[in-house]
């Protein structure tokens, strides 16, 4: 049963999203952390699904959790690119642990190992390349505009690969799907929530302070991103491993979130961050029921957990919600999310117009399959007396859901 404790935790935590969104705009939290309309939203996101992983999991993994959301709250709100670098990577220790320390199958160690190569791999040209930007300026500080990405060329791309690797985007996205799979259902979540969205405002910092990329490179990246997410939406589409296929369609996702942050329009940035904080919520809803149900059937496979309506159908109005939501129905935020985006991407990349709609039916059509494979069909009689008493993901998809519902009708506040 929801502890008194958390529940007056969540409040405590969501009040400043309705009562402070204005007067926090700007606000200086020290000499290098800052709220701005671009991190605020991602930091509140933070302490909401920083809360429902401690409801989700038990309290011995508490520290890890809330380390996660220390790193990635002090990340969000940096206004240095030292201090940005600094949590970015200290973020890979609590996850780290929860997936070595919690995770079930011995492919947790390969799966860490994964994720550590490409993030350390990734962030090396990533601090040479600021601490080379100290060299010539001086400063360390996000707020300053200077165009040199442009001229920079491959070097220049090569610099802030690390963000494409974080969000992820394709083909540096193995770690993510290996990460997932192997990790506990609150490293799931703090994953699909939160660490993933380091990479989408770190490129928009870099963008905002040091220019876009050369056209030639923004037209490359563009293409391989949503090539990749064509390509892991017909992965989702054969898969039987439900917590891969939700893992899979992060990479669609955060695809389209690459291609409006590479947009440089002002509509495709406003769709990216509303994107971000809608996946947030959806994909940690999404794994925390996923695991509710592991927990139940012991087994990912959607041939094996198929049924599981008729047996506890009480969460299947929230599991369907969250399933809808990510299918960007409205009322969500993910609606207003994609239409956003896709403005932007039509209107700075008219080629991508085919393949920008076939990503979005292809996205429908996974959704779907997750839906059914998981609600529909002729349960194990043996799984019956395993799904007595009231599931924690009761709580969960209500507060994951109702928070993307509000959003919709009060856009502002994101």
């Amino acid at each position: 049963m929801l502890g008194c404790w958390q529940f007056f935790l969540m409040c405590f935590l969501s009040a400043p999203m309705v009562i402070y969104r204005g007067s926090l705009e700007g606000y200086v939290l020290g000499g290098c952390w800052m709220l701005d309309e671009w991190n605020k939203s991602l930091v509140f996101l933070s302490l909401w699904l920083g809360a429902l992983m401690m409801i989700a999991t038990s309290p011995r993994k508490s520290l890890c959790i809330w380390g996660v959301v220390f790193c990635c709250v002090l990340a969000f709100s940096s206004f240095s690119f030292f201090w940005f670098y600094v949590f970015f990577e200290l973020s890979l220790v609590p996850i780290s642990i929860l997936t070595l320390r919690w995770g079930v199958q011995p492919e947790r160690v390969s799966a860490v190992y994964y994720m550590v190569l490409y993030t350390l791999g990734g962030s090396l040209p990533f601090l040479v390349f600021i601490l080379a930007c100290f060299h010539w300026h001086g400063s360390f500080f996000m707020g300053f505009s200077w165009n040199l990405l442009s001229s920079m060329g491959y070097w220049g791309c090569i610099g802030v690969v690390v963000f494409f690797i974080k969000l992820p985007c394709y083909p540096f996205h193995l770690w993510l799907t290996k990460a997932h799979v192997e990790a506990p259902t609150a490293g799931s979540m703090a994953l699909a929530g939160l660490l993933l969205k380091l990479g989408g405002l770190g490129l928009m910092r870099v963008f905002m302070s040091y220019g876009q990329l050369s056209y030639s490179m923004e037209i490359f990246w563009s293409a391989v991103g949503i090539w990749g997410g064509i390509l892991s939406s017909l992965v989702c589409l054969r898969q039987m491993d439900s917590k891969s296929l939700v893992a899979y369609s992060s990479v669609g996702h955060m695809s389209l979130v690459q291609l409006s942050i590479l947009s440089g329009s002002a509509l495709g940035w406003a769709g990216a961050l509303y994107m971000m904080v809608a996946h947030g919520l959806c994909s940690s809803g999404l794994f925390s029921a996923l695991g509710e149900y592991y927990s139940k059937v012991k087994s990912r496979s959607m041939s094996i957990s198929s049924g599981l309506g008729m047996l506890f159908p009480s969460t299947m109005a929230w599991w369907s919600a969250l399933i809808f939501f990510s299918m960007s129905c409205p009322p969500s935020l993910t609606f207003f999310s994609e239409v956003f985006m896709g403005a932007s991407i039509v209107s700075v990349f008219p080629g991508f117009c085919i393949l920008f709609s076939l990503l979005g039916f292809l996205g429908g059509a996974y959704s779907l399959v997750l839906f059914s494979g998981i609600s529909h069909g002729v349960p194990c009689s043996s799984l019956a007396p395993r799904f007595s008493g009231i599931m924690k993901f009761s709580y969960l998809g209500l507060f994951h859901s109702v928070p993307l519902v509000l959003l919709f009708f009060f856009p502002l506040f994101v």
